[in-house]
């Protein structure tokens, strides 16, 4: 039977108590998850006891709160033209300003945090009620599906604990956080059938950083047209409004975020550096690598790149997802959400929880019916290499490096989604 083996039981495994246990693929992503986490201390220790530098094996060596406080002074800037000026290409006489290389929507979104008195605190602030009220979610989604309490506490929160995007994100002081926000609710939406819900949040999360406009694709195989227009109105509506707000006037507002946001996106591409290999998952160092191969120049990648990305996603969600489940649509369409923007560092890998909380409620549900699912535990394993330090997969001499790692990783996913149905089909048929 396609997608599912033989039934195993009756019914649901119940431990001590009368409380269900977790099921086996949650239970070896745990562990697996643990031991990953202790492996990067080990490996860790001797990278520091071998004397290389504090950036190869400590994962948190960059400064503290980096990317927050890399633009207070351009923000005393707002709604004039020169928050747009190219501080990266005339350093002189502005030597504390830095481009602010984001979406319009994203530089409305940071404005609230360079207002507040303390930008650090306020985005620990909504940074703790976020990760406690995610936690607190999952733990009672378990709760409720009948794991025992401890277990059903204990295995969200250790996990969101070890999970280097989340620990990198919150270190760094990134944006990523309102935008993982948008998406992460917007799935709950989805599932619980807020569709208007789901794409509007979609669209602010599209306005901030383009690529989750593609999470609007899954209201296309439930005919959720209207929900659809509302989503990329939400998405043009809220871009056009911040361009307004920017100011000083619309088009120098547009004119310069497109000038950021493409120059910063076309001096990464340019490059393969160490640095890129390490922090990028994205498939286009991959596709840089071919293109060396071929004496391709890499400043010239870009737009065969999106041409064949564009093509791959087209081909795969109309032509196998689109009849797949819920939670394959949802795996394939996250993860080339994450894997394809040229530019997709550590904290991008968070957005990658909410596909793993589908799959990990197909495992439960899975355990309830007495059935196995094909290839799901194989699957959730996967996620793992996404959630560990950089420092546990990146060995230079070796020719191995974490980004590169990460994107074969994504890639089997994406694969993984198209190749294994993930839902409950029991015997005789019934779903």
């Amino acid at each position: 039977m396609d997608g599912v083996k033989e039934k195993e039981q009756p019914g649901p495994v119940e431990g001590a108590g009368g409380r269900v246990r977790l099921p086996r693929e949650l239970r070896a992503f745990w562990i697996a998850s643990l031991a990953a986490f202790a492996l990067t201390f080990v490996v860790g220790w001797l990278k520091y006891r071998s004397g290389i530098s504090r950036y190869n094996w400590d994962p948190l060596s960059d400064p503290l709160f980096g990317d927050l406080m890399e633009y207070p002074a351009t923000y005393s800037l707002l709604h004039t033209s020169a928050f747009f000026f190219n501080f990266a290409e005339h350093p002189w006489p502005y030597p504390m300003f830095s481009t602010v290389p984001y979406a319009p929507f994203a530089v409305v979104v940071m404005a609230p945090l360079y207002a507040f008195p303390i930008p650090v605190l306020l985005f620990l602030m909504v940074a703790g009620v976020w990760l406690a009220v995610l936690v607190g979610w999952l733990s009672r989604a378990l709760m409720r599906a009948g794991i025992g309490r401890t277990t059903a506490i204990l295995m969200p929160l250790t996990l969101m604990a070890i999970c280097f995007p989340v620990e990198r994100l919150v270190h760094q002081g990134n944006i990523e956080l309102v935008l993982w926000m948008f998406t992460a609710v917007g799935v709950w939406a989805y599932v619980r059938e807020y569709y208007d819900a789901a794409a509007v949040l979609w669209g602010l999360a599209a306005a901030m950083k383009l690529f989750p406009i593609v999470l609007l694709a899954l209201l296309l195989p439930r005919r959720h047209y209207r929900a659809f227009a509302v989503g990329v109105g939400t998405f043009v509506g809220s871009t056009v409004w911040s361009l307004w707000w920017l100011g000083p006037t619309i088009r120098v507002a547009w004119a310069g975020s497109l000038a950021n946001v493409f120059n910063y996106q076309g001096v990464r591409v340019a490059e393969l550096t160490l640095r890129e290999l390490v922090a990028n998952h994205s498939m286009i160092d991959l596709a840089k690598m071919g293109a060396m191969i071929v004496h391709f120049p890499l400043a010239r990648l870009t737009l065969p790149y999106y041409v064949c990305g564009a093509l791959v996603l087209a081909a795969a969600f109309f032509g196998k997802l689109w009849r797949m489940p819920a939670a394959n649509q949802m795996l394939g369409v996250s993860t080339f959400m994450v894997m394809f923007p040229p530019i997709s560092y550590y904290h991008a890998l968070v957005h990658m929880i909410a596909p793993l909380a589908l799959l990990g409620w197909v495992a439960i549900r899975a355990q309830q019916a007495g059935v196995r699912v094909r290839g799901l535990q194989g699957t959730m394993l996967l996620f793992v290499p996404l959630f560990v330090p950089f420092t546990l997969l990146t060995y230079p001499r070796e020719l191995l490096y974490n980004g590169v790692l990460q994107a074969v990783a994504l890639g089997l996913l994406f694969l993984c989604a198209l190749e294994y149905p993930f839902e409950i089909v029991e015997q005789g048929g019934a779903r």
